[in-house]
């Protein structure tokens, strides 16, 4: 199993495995306030902290993009630009705000160990794709938000529509890029690592951790499939299940070594909220009474993306 993970990572990882893995955590400062000592980082962690980098950037935006281009949708005829008959009050989300974690991993990315210029290249494309899109909601704010369109009869909304269903399309493609890439050498680490705590530790808050969050991924990357019909994820949902209950488990029958796991309060948080989604969208299936929005799912999978990545195995909380 690691010599399949090793080989899926390829040239990301330079050197074998080490007889011991380095625990790391992810210092975001607006989240985080205060420093910790950096630990003495191997090849493995620092593939894993650059790509943290680009994960953190995703996450950050994909939510606030989406909401403001749905926000916009429910108030405005995609074919004319104009106010949709019935439809809410023309608005749309600045999202300016949100893109210096994109710029910090386009400017940080390539300074960082190891390269790699297919993921380094998507981050500049979904960067260039991020700031077009952001720019053309600034202006839209500023238009709608003094009802600028009374005065003109809509004639810049109409102008600006085309350009910003393009800035969207333009994003998303870029979004899907770079996750895939993140996902296609992510997957092979995540394999590897959990390979190594199992034969190194055994069953641990390491291990459990671990297999917890790919189980959450699994059952996210399940509800990828289109059509989404009832009982299709069932047993991804099932594995989920199960590995939370074993980690909760663990954590309750090893109270101390649980203490000592920072981060893992935020960790669990994140978890409960996934497998409260999961569920939702679960059972809605089975009633089709889904609506296909899946928003609230991948939000909060990407947190137990960024909590997991500060999970540290050697400090006190």
């Amino acid at each position: 199993m690691a010599a399949s993970g090793c080989g899926r990572v390829g040239e990301a990882i330079q050197s074998r495995v080490q007889a011991e893995v380095e625990a790391r955590v992810l210092i975001d400062d607006a989240h985080m306030p205060g420093t910790l000592a950096t630990p003495q980082l191997d090849d493995q962690d620092r593939l894993a902290d650059k790509l943290s980098l680009y994960h953190e950037c995703l996450r950050r935006t994909r939510g606030h993009v989406v909401e403001s281009y749905k926000r916009w949708t429910q108030g405005i005829d995609l074919k004319t630009g104009g106010p949709k008959r019935n439809g809410a009050r023309p608005l749309v989300y600045p999202v300016d705000g949100d893109l210096q974690p994109c710029r910090r991993a386009a400017d940080e990315g390539p300074l960082r160990e190891p390269s790699l210029p297919a993921i380094e290249a998507a981050m500049q494309q979904y960067l260039a794709a991020l700031t077009a899109f952001a720019a053309l909601a600034v202006t839209l704010d500023a238009y709608y938000g003094p009802e600028a369109f009374k005065e003109d009869a809509w004639a810049k909304g109409k102008e600006l529509a085309p350009q910003f269903i393009a800035a969207w399309g333009a994003w998303e493609l870029a979004r899907d890029a770079l996750s895939g890439e993140l996902e296609e050498v992510r997957d092979g680490l995540d394999e590897l690592r959990l390979a190594q705590a199992g034969a190194q530790e055994g069953p641990s808050m390491r291990w459990h951790c671990h297999r917890a969050m790919l189980a959450a991924k699994g059952f996210e990357r399940c509800t990828r499939r289109d059509p989404l019909s009832a009982g299709m994820c069932d047993g991804a949902l099932t594995t989920f299940d199960g590995r939370l209950s074993e980690l909760h488990a663990f954590a309750e029958s090893h109270e101390a070594e649980a203490d000592r796991v920072f981060w893992w309060p935020s960790y669990d948080a994140a978890l409960r909220d996934f497998a409260e989604d999961a569920h939702a969208v679960t059972n809605l299936l089975r009633t089709k009474k889904f609506t296909g929005d899946l928003d609230a799912l991948r939000d909060h999978h990407d947190e137990i993306r960024a909590a997991f990545d500060n999970l540290r195995f050697d400090l006190p909380r």
